[in-house]
């Protein structure tokens, strides 16, 4: 009995000081959005993590990634950095005026006037640098290439334009309805394929509930975002046309795996149904 008692308040001692220990504030407090995968600040801003990028913040907080550049003064190529924090609202930070370049001015010469102080003066051009100047703007040097390199040069596969949707099987569920896209269940060995033509952004780790993200832009304001568990096929800057692989999913045995796939343009989800027919 007096071991129950002493163990009771033994316990009672642990819960006490770990309620004490947990109410200590250890630098900027931080709030985690489990849903997304995000690190807040107390302030609402997003504080980057290693492999993160524009890019895939943009898509795991549903912004779009051209304003959340301009709000933190993040100029092409969109070079971010782990620990650095990002406003994901406010006015975009206005980038610094570029210097016009200094126009170049001939050597001068100097003169005295009749007080005796020197004045400068342009030099006079020779004919000859009057000639050859003239013939230089009239006629520019054209780059030299060479036409054996030229003539090797083999043209470059044509990348299908086409809207195509990324697995070749029907969806468990409907765009909408909480949910922000399409998801596949996968049962087999399946390639995951590219929507449309564009350019890989993003390819690494994705969102909470996913192993994977493959984020690929198509044009300015429209992309599209594939999350799975599997294996990456491509690597961001990659240039791939619609089919193009981008990635495999090897469910295990008797465990199946889901694609979710989405649309996104300026920041918002789409219904794919509304680009790919």
């Amino acid at each position: 009995m007096a071991n129950d008692q002493i163990l009771q308040r033994l316990i009672i001692v642990v819960l006490v000081v770990g309620a004490q220990v947990g109410c200590v504030s250890l630098g900027t407090p931080t709030v985690s959005d489990r849903s997304s995968g995000a690190t807040l600040t107390s302030s609402g801003q997003y504080v980057v993590r290693k492999g993160d990028t524009l890019y895939s913040i943009a898509w795991r907080l549903g912004l779009d990634y051209r304003s959340l550049a301009s709000i933190n003064g993040v100029r092409k190529p969109y070079v971010i950095f782990p620990g650095q924090k990002l406003r994901l609202r406010g006015k975009p930070i206005m980038s610094e005026t570029k210097k016009k370049p200094v126009t170049p001015v001939a050597a001068k010469t100097t003169k005295s006037n009749k007080d005796g102080k020197s004045i400068a003066r342009a030099a006079p051009l020779k004919p000859q640098q009057s000639k050859a100047l003239s013939v230089a703007v009239q006629k520019p040097t054209p780059p030299k290439v060479s036409a054996l390199v030229a003539s090797k040069t083999k043209p470059t596969k044509a990348l299908s334009s086409k809207w195509t949707w990324p697995v070749k099987q029907k969806t468990i569920g409907k765009f909408g309805k909480g949910s922000n896209g399409l998801d596949y269940g996968i049962t087999r060995r399946t390639n995951v394929t590219s929507a449309g033509l564009g350019e890989v952004v993003y390819a690494g780790n994705g969102i909470a509930g996913f192993e994977r993200l493959v984020i690929v832009k198509h044009s300015g304001n429209l992309l599209s975002a594939y999350s799975f568990n599997g294996r990456v096929l491509v690597k961001e800057q990659q240039l791939v046309g619609a089919g193009v692989r981008l990635a495999e999913i090897l469910p295990r045995p008797g465990v199946g795996q889901k694609l979710h796939f989405e649309l996104r343009r300026n920041g918002n989800p789409i219904n794919p149904g509304s680009v790919i027919r």
